[in-house]
């Protein structure tokens, strides 16, 4: 028969050290296992861990996935393809949730799910604080320059938003949707003996073609030399009253998270003689909405994909098998974890597959080219 034998001056000893220990905590017991350290400013109580373990910055040691060096010798065969990502498949909900809510005015978060961004929120953000380059889709119309029309070429990356004091002008018009209210006096900063804000007029001698373009958002440019409070010394209008000095509010609408409808992608698709394969590689991103103005989908902006991957290598996507979030977002495209249909390919009409195929008949062109793509590689080895 087994014995059990207890060592009463061990077991003395160690409740002698664990009351010690308990004690030396004074008012602020230690809250969860002893073996977590809170991360300082991450808890109003000490040892409140929210989770198993305390998550470092494990992420952002993490580095890009590598390209493969090609030759330009080595680049034997290759074909250029636009396709788009629609986030209503599931397979593409990662891209899409969650649904963060921004501030339409001021573009702010307010309310975000923990540890994980939706794609076009972490894309948003790295525009605003130039970490990567957006570029505009379009070039406006330039009638002196002899374009007439809109021209829908942004996927060349040639329309960057500026540098400077107008970066955050161009990036705020690429993620938000900007309407014009109603005209507004501008205030000369000078009030009368009751407070009141005193307002500014053109003053005599002045050039009043300055207004045709029209301020936009500007409220403190307020000029004494070519601006005046005084209304006796304005400029008057052919029907005799003081010409007044007026802007134009410019009310911005940010675009939620949840208007995302698709993704473009402009992609290479090529065979590498040195290492016999077929590769691929993103050259640009693109999230397009719904506008309902228009009744027509509309491209926000395109990104650089090879830039914006030191972007997205930061954080985590969705993994519907562990919650643990090993792969990022950098992983998930560069292992195509993703269904994206092909509506362009290089070819001599440069068209889109629309142009000339319709409904279903669209969807068959486009696996069309998929397989045509596939079957060169399978012939190459094809003896």
């Amino acid at each position: 028969m087994n014995k059990l034998i207890v060592n009463f001056p061990l077991l003395l000893f160690t409740n002698i050290c664990v009351m010690a220990s308990l004690a030396q905590g004074g008012n602020s017991p230690q809250i969860g296992p002893s073996n977590i350290v809170t991360p300082q400013n991450t808890s109003t109580y000490p040892g409140v861990v929210d989770g198993v373990y305390v998550k470092k910055d494990v992420v952002s040691k993490k580095r890009a996935i590598p390209y493969e060096f090609v030759r330009e010798n080595d680049y034997v065969w290759g074909k250029r393809t636009w396709s788009y990502i629609d986030l209503r498949e599931k397979i593409n909900h990662p891209l899409y949730f969650p649904h963060e809510v921004l501030d339409q005015k001021f573009g702010n978060v307010e309310l975000f799910v923990q540890n994980r961004y939706s794609l076009f929120l972490i894309l948003r953000q790295a525009i605003l604080e130039q970490k990567i380059w957006g570029f505009f889709d379009n070039k406006p119309k330039d009638e002196g320059a002899g374009i007439f029309k809109d021209l829908k070429d942004g996927d060349g990356f040639q329309y960057p938003c500026r540098t400077g004091k107008e970066y955050f002008d161009d990036a705020a018009e690429l993620v938000s949707d900007f309407t014009y209210g109603s005209r507004e006096q501008l205030p000369s900063g000078q009030t009368n003996a009751n407070g009141d804000p005193l307002y500014a007029y053109w003053k005599k001698g002045s050039k009043p073609e300055l207004t045709a373009r029209g301020l936009e958002g500007v409220v403190d440019m307020f000029d004494p030399n070519i601006h005046t409070a005084d209304a006796s010394d304005a400029e008057l209008l052919p029907g005799g009253q003081p010409w007044e000095y007026y802007y134009s509010v410019r009310k911005p609408k940010f675009f939620q998270p949840n208007e995302i409808v698709k993704y473009l992608l402009k992609e290479d698709w090529f065979f590498d003689k040195e290492r016999s394969i077929l590769d691929v590689r993103t050259i640009g991103l693109a999230p397009v909405i719904y506008d309902s103005t228009r009744s027509s989908e509309r491209i926000l902006f395109w990104v650089y994909f090879p830039q914006a991957r030191d972007v997205l290598k930061n954080y985590y996507v969705y993994d519907a098998k562990s919650t643990v979030g090993g792969n990022t977002f950098d992983h998930l495209f560069m292992t195509r974890r993703f269904n994206a249909v092909v509506y362009k390919e290089s070819t001599l009409y440069d068209r889109k597959i629309e142009d000339y195929r319709f409904g279903a008949d669209a969807l068959y062109e486009s696996e069309k080219v998929k397989n045509t793509i596939r079957t060169f590689e399978h012939d190459v080895w094809n003896f």
